[in-house]
């Protein structure tokens, strides 16, 4: 999707797309486990219906990329989004939780299409819009799903029925989509190979060597720890809060929204950095300020530290995800494929890093747990630094070999 190659448009443009969808995700959130409880569903089916939309868009988001890479942005966001809005219209009628499992199965595979597709779209663009705001296509997404659209979720379940919330996002669903159909262009991607099995091979060859790039592993490894510690924290934070310490779950939306809000906040305003500053510089300020963070949260739990240490966690995750970003929108080449695994390495984080402390909390106290993502953030801190030192010599060497040719024909 491109539009005038004017910059505050394109901004704008995506922005919008982002947090619209983020507040509908964030309104789907915290509305659809209510609902479900008011059917009787039980605590399994409520997981499988959280789950389930995170794992159709985790099985999929690596061939949604080559889709997109395939087809063009603009075909695959609006072939998302029409089915998304076809599954609005499905749980306007489920009156079952099992109903609503599939359902929000069906639409994070959806999802998945219209979300690889305007990644793809924005980092393609980011030359135009530039590299200091790689993190606002993402940061605007938060801003709707953790912070807008649960409170909005929160306060139209006091005032309004289920089914007229789940009507009345069906009515502003389609609102981007017909922004999209009208007003974005793009040319088109399609490869020009005759035959469909010279495209696959293709695709593949490029993937390949996409997963082969040190660079690229090292951002992919960097969301993947990124996605595992947010995540621990979200949960391993609640049972803190309401356990350990007896105070109320609102205590705890605080924290939680202070460690998000801090995040998104360095995303929107530290996008100078990644001008100002080399990758490698801002990876290990980043990964030592989450170190910090992640130690405050190791020592006994007292809520003043607690606060202190949500936000100076929430400062290094967002600028880990303002590098990564800046990285992958630098990548020359299509964008769908790399948006793919960037998601999937987030995903699977997302995925593992609860269930790992899940498993961890019964041996061990649940602080310890924070502080044993210190050593992992000092191992991808290690390999910063060794990538850094292979560049330098990488670079040194044709000097070195000119110098020398000088020298032999002095």
């Amino acid at each position: 999707m491109t539009d005038l190659h004017d910059k505050k448009t394109l901004l704008f443009g995506f922005v919008s797309i982002n947090l619209f969808t983020g507040i509908v995700v964030g309104i789907f959130q915290m509305v659809i486990p209510i609902y479900a409880l008011s059917l009787n569903a039980s605590n399994a089916e409520l997981g499988m219906i959280r789950g389930g939309m995170g794992l159709g868009m985790l099985l999929t988001v690596i061939p949604v990329g080559f889709l997109v890479d395939h087809f063009g942005s603009k075909r695959l966001y609006l072939a998302g989004s029409i089915c998304c809005t076809l599954v609005f219209v499905g749980v306007c009628l489920a009156v079952s939780p099992i109903a609503l499992i599939v359902l929000m199965s069906m639409y994070g595979f959806f999802r998945s299409l219209s979300l690889i597709a305007t990644n793809a779209a924005f980092f393609r663009n980011l030359s135009i819009i530039g590299v200091d705001k790689a993190g606002w296509v993402n940061g605007s997404l938060l801003l709707g799903a953790v912070a807008i659209g649960p409170l909005l979720g929160g306060l139209l379940t006091k005032y309004l029925s289920y089914s007229s919330i789940f009507y009345a996002v069906l009515a502003l669903y389609p609102v981007p989509i017909i922004l999209v159909l009208l007003r974005y262009r793009e040319v088109s991607t399609r490869r020009s190979s005759t035959d469909d099995s010279g495209q696959t091979r293709s695709q593949l060859q490029e993937f390949s060597e996409l997963l082969h790039d040190r660079s690229i592993r090292l951002v992919l490894f960097a969301e993947g720890l990124m996605g595992a510690c947010s995540a621990t924290f979200g949960v391993l934070m609640i049972v803190i809060i309401i356990k350990t310490l007896s105070l109320s779950p609102t205590v705890a939306s605080v924290v939680l929204t202070l460690n998000e809000g801090t995040s998104i906040l360095v995303v929107f305003t530290a996008g100078t950095l990644v001008k100002r500053f080399s990758s490698a510089q801002i990876y290990l300020t980043s990964f030592s300020i989450a170190s910090l963070g992640l130690l405050g949260l190791s020592l006994h739990a007292y809520l003043p530290v607690i606060l202190i240490s949500s936000a100076v966690l929430g400062i290094g995750l967002g600028m880990t995800q303002l590098v990564n970003y800046s990285r992958i929108g630098s990548l020359r080449g299509e964008k769908g494929k790399v948006s793919g695994l960037l998601m999937a390495a987030g995903g699977i984080g997302f995925t593992t890093g609860p269930l790992l402390a899940g498993w961890l909390s019964h041996y061990v106290y649940n602080g310890l747990i924070f502080a044993a993502f210190v050593p992992l953030f000092l191992l991808l801190g290690l390999s910063v630094i060794f990538s850094e030192m292979r560049e330098k010599r990488a670079h040194a060497e044709p000097l070195l070999s000119l110098e020398a040719a000088g020298g032999g024909d002095e």
